[in-house]
């Protein structure tokens, strides 16, 4: 496990480090080849030209002639040579002469007219050569420092806008440089509020069932300190009595047992969790290319949150099933007319269809063609959702045109 302070400075310098000198060895080993290239070829162009030279010297003009010219050629070019004549007598030798020079014959037709030894260890477009070599390597790498040197300052400036981020994660300062972390502090946020309902609830639910414990128990204890003290007679009708206390108190365990805080029922926006149910289905309105039309306004409702997205999805997904490629769906939640809609330009239904939606689990012959896989269950959901908590359904519709369904809420105090 690593850190940011240690990922910044070190592990991204490094790797910078290391990717750029990688570059200049490639670098350097494509320039070495191609200069080797071009000084072979420097090389036989010029060793061409002296002998060519010197063939017409000694042929139009005379061997003096020849060998002030290379002489000449040793000084401005720095060639080493040794130049014999017809009978291999030495001409004309330079200063200094490696082991490593090659021997030319100089011929006119089948006339032997000299020979040449060259030596380009010393030539000056070699040294030319090497020095250009030199050059690049001494400012690619100055590049090299200066480029690492820039980086790092950048690199530490970026750390440092991270880490003043990180040090207002858990704050309601919105203030960011960076959107994840601004993103991650959103859910930090909203994880500590969910920690913070949670211990509220829990409170809640403790003293409520506090409460209503107590009630039966007290009734139950004077019961039985009466038949204690001879005040009250035990019969049957008592024992029944202490009975349905008892399943009184047993009637209130099942709230003890709720663990999931989406089951409870309690006063939440849920326009929250309409938001985030169409943010998970944009790909799935994609597939068929559908346009999703929203309007939504924060609505207060006394529900649990899997039941209100429960409502949302299967009215949702019933519009999408019906609808054809390339339409539209709107989708309207409003706190003036404190409602919840979702309209469609799908299938449609007739009188007759909505009629028989009402009644039970039913599938029109066209939402079967439609939608295959369907079994008309989620309507049926929908409307055990709505009578639980006493809301209202609209549904009108035409066939071929669309369907409007409407739930008008009636929150319970």
């Amino acid at each position: 496990m690593t850190n940011f302070n240690h990922f910044f400075k070190q592990n991204m310098t490094r790797f910078f480090a290391l990717l750029f000198a990688g570059l200049m060895i490639i670098a350097n080993i494509g320039l070495y080849v191609l200069l080797t290239i071009q000084y072979n070829r420097e090389i036989n162009r010029q060793t061409e030209s002296l002998i060519e030279m010197i063939e017409h010297l000694i042929l139009q003009e005379d061997m003096e002639t020849s060998i002030i010219y290379l002489e000449h050629y040793d000084h401005t070019h720095g060639v080493s040579m040794i130049f014999s004549d017809e009978q291999d007598v030495i001409r004309y030798q330079s200063l200094k002469i490696s082991d490593q020079s090659k021997t030319y014959f100089i011929m006119y037709q089948d006339t032997y007219l000299g020979k040449i030894e060259l030596d380009f260890q010393s030539a000056r477009f070699g040294k030319e050569l090497t020095l250009g070599l030199i050059i690049f390597n001494v400012f690619s790498f100055s590049l090299f420092v200066l480029s690492l040197s820039i980086l790092y300052r950048y690199i530490n400036k970026q750390y440092q806008k991270v880490n003043q981020d990180l040090i207002k994660v858990g704050s309601e300062e919105k203030e960011f440089v960076f959107k994840d972390i601004s993103l991650i502090n959103d859910r930090y946020l909203e994880a500590l509020q969910a920690e913070k309902q949670t211990k509220e609830l829990q409170a809640h639910y403790v003293n409520v069932l506090a409460h209503d414990i107590k009630t039966p128990l007290t009734v139950m204890k004077a019961y039985l300190e009466g038949v204690h003290l001879g005040r009250i007679e035990y019969s049957k009708t008592l024992a029944l009595e202490l009975l349905d206390e008892i399943k009184a108190i047993e009637s209130l365990i099942p709230k003890l047992l709720v663990k999931d805080l989406k089951e409870i029922i309690k006063l939440q926006n849920v326009s929250l969790i309409l938001k985030e149910l169409l943010e998970n289905i944009k790909e799935v309105m994609l597939s068929k290319k559908i346009t999703l039309h929203a309007s939504i306004e924060d609505v207060d409702l006394n529900i649990s949150r899997n039941d209100f997205q429960r409502l949302a999805e299967h009215l949702i997904f019933n519009a999408f099933y019906y609808s054809n490629e390339k339409s539209h769906i709107w989708i309207t939640l409003s706190n003036q007319d404190m409602l919840f809609s979702v309209k469609d330009e799908g299938i449609g239904m007739s009188y007759e269809d909505i009629q028989s939606i009402k009644k039970g689990s039913f599938r029109s012959q066209d939402a079967q063609k439609m939608h295959p896989k369907g079994s008309g269950i989620g309507l049926k959901i929908v409307d055990e959702i709505i009578k639980k908590y006493h809301f209202d359904l609209d549904i009108s519709s035409q066939v071929n045109q669309g369907s409007t369904f409407t739930i008008k809420f009636k929150p319970k105090q």
